[in-house]
Formats: C-alpha cells, structure tokens, sequence
C-alpha cells in the first residue's frame, strides 16, 4: 500500500507526498527496531535475575562451606595444642566418640571445591555481559580464580602428622570409630595415643601440623571475607 502510493506520488511529481510516505517508511522502521530492542532489553534484565540468583545461591552455599572449614581448623588446631597435656583415660573414658573425633580431625588436610557451575556457564556460553555490573563480575572471577589456584597447595599438609598418628592408632579402632561398630577398651585407645605423643617425631610434626593449619585458617579467613563482599553485591542486585 504503501509503495503504491509512493509511486504513485512520483508519477505525479508531489514531491512533499513522496516525503511524507518515506518518512511514514522510516519511522516504522525504527518504531519496530526499537520495540525489538526493547524487548530483548527485557529479556536479558529477565536472564540476568535468574542468572544472579542462582549465583547467590551458590555463593550462599560456598560460604556456609568455608566457615563449616574455619570451625574445623580452628577446632583441629586446639586439639593439637591440648593434646600433649591431656588426662587420656578420663578424657576417653567419658566419651570416646568426641575423643576419636577430635583425633581424626587433627589430621585432617582437605579445603572444600566452592561451587561455580552457574558463572562456568555464562563463561562458556558468552554471556558473562548479562551481569551488567563490572564491580561484581571482577570480584566474581577473581575470588573464584584465586581460590581454584590456592586450593591446590594449601590442600597438602607439610608435616608428618598424619602418617605418625596412622602409624601408631590401632587399625582396628579405626576402623571400628569410622563404621560404630564399638570401641576396643578405652585402655587400648590411651594407650595407643600415649605411644603417638610420646614418639620422639610427636613434637616436629605436631609443631608442623599447628602452622599448616594456622596457614589454612587464614586463607580460610580471607576467603570467608570475600566471599561476603561478592554475596552483599549479588544481594544488591537480587
């Protein structure tokens, strides 16, 4: 319709026709480019929600995660400390899960994986600009970058600690702590605990177990803080 009046006005020369059909032409083209960008405009305020909202979640979780860790060292260490000074059969004797708790926890060495499977989809997919704040996807990536790069090492104990406690513990009190299926007498365990701490190796690899986890705990620490700090941007904008 249009065009035919568009021809029309040129075959009789009513130039001010033909000006106003090209500008009515124009302007419904930018009408619909606009209305188009519009909605994808829409659509992507729609993606970005989802999108952080599932990475609160995540990083709800990491953090729950790492202060779980903090309590873990923090107790680890304690333990550590006490141990030489223990009164082994009182303390065993009152409640030998606790005990045999705190003990495999002395030599426990792991850090936790923080989960990143949403921002390792907008990566792969190309859709990192749908977090419309720079401030939040730097802080993103480089506290999940650097954690991937620390884990690695601080994840590895520097002492022997853990290979003297295993080389000493009964493999059946192990055992028995790890599936409940019931204590040796609380002798044996004492026993066993008393020939760990009495090794003439106890007190370099005690002393080496107590730094690498103040090491971790810091680390532990720090990341807790940055975590935060992504989490309060993410809360921002949820």
């Amino acid at each position: 319709m249009i065009l035919n009046r568009i021809a029309t006005a040129l075959r009789g020369r009513d130039w001010t026709a033909v000006a106003i059909e090209f500008a009515v032409v124009v302007l419904g083209i930018f009408v619909a480019l606009q209305a188009e960008d519009w909605n994808q405009e829409r659509t992507n305020l729609q993606l970005e929600q989802v999108y952080i909202s599932r990475l609160a979640d995540e990083t709800r979780a990491n953090l729950s995660s790492l202060k779980e860790h903090e309590q873990v060292f923090e107790e680890k260490i304690q333990f550590i400390l006490s141990l030489p000074d223990l009164h082994l059969d009182e303390v065993i004797q009152r409640d030998p899960d606790a005990f045999m708790y705190q003990l495999d926890n002395s030599a426990y060495v792991a850090l936790p994986d923080l989960r990143s499977e949403t921002y390792e989809e907008l990566e792969s997919t190309g859709r990192l600009a749908l977090l419309r704040g720079a401030q939040l996807r730097g802080a993103i990536a480089s506290n999940l970058n650097d954690y991937r790069s620390l884990r690695p090492v601080v994840s590895q104990s520097i002492g022997g600690y853990r290979r003297l406690l295993f080389e000493t513990l009964p493999g059946q009190s192990y055992y028995d702590f790890r599936f409940g299926t019931g204590y040796a007498d609380s002798a044996t365990i004492a026993a066993s605990v008393e020939a760990f701490r009495s090794d003439p190796r106890f007190d370099a690899a005690a002393n080496a177990e107590i730094t690498y986890g103040t090491d971790v705990l810091y680390w532990v620490r720090l990341f807790i803080r940055r975590t935060e700090g992504v989490l309060a941007l993410l809360e921002t904008d949820e």
